[in-house]
């Protein structure tokens, strides 16, 4: 019993002795003092130097979400272009069949031959 006793008593000592130098930790540093401002004054670069750190890191997030909606909307522009290509050129190959052209020509007067073509020879003559 006089040992449970014991014990919970270096528990207790352990405790306030840490609880005090934390205490003693906050109020050094809430300190106005000589001693607070040169701790502030000595951190003072490494706190600026995570500030930029921050700021870099927020400006590299929003460069890349703009970047990535750039994407997005150049890739549905390259599906509507693809899409317009697939229809123009469909559309040119309708056009260019021989059937297509025979009737857009037929306005003008020009029919389709009926016989195959064939080659003309002209045989030359000598003048003596």
């Amino acid at each position: 019993m006089e040992q449970q006793e014991n014990i919970e008593q270096e528990v207790k000592k352990k405790r306030s002795s840490a609880g005090r130098s934390f205490s003693s930790m906050l109020g050094k540093l809430d300190s106005v003092g000589e001693s607070g401002m040169t701790v502030v004054k000595d951190n003072l670069g490494f706190v600026v130097f995570i500030v930029m750190l921050a700021m870099l890191h927020i400006a590299n997030t929003n460069m890349a979400e703009d970047f990535a909606r750039k994407i997005t909307r150049m890739e549905k522009e390259v599906k509507q272009l693809r899409w317009r290509y697939m229809t123009t050129s469909s559309g040119l190959m309708q056009k260019s069949k021989q059937s297509e052209v025979a009737k857009l020509v037929q306005s003008q007067g020009i029919k389709e031959l009926r016989v195959p073509p064939f080659k003309i020879e002209v045989t030359e003559t000598k003048k003596d």
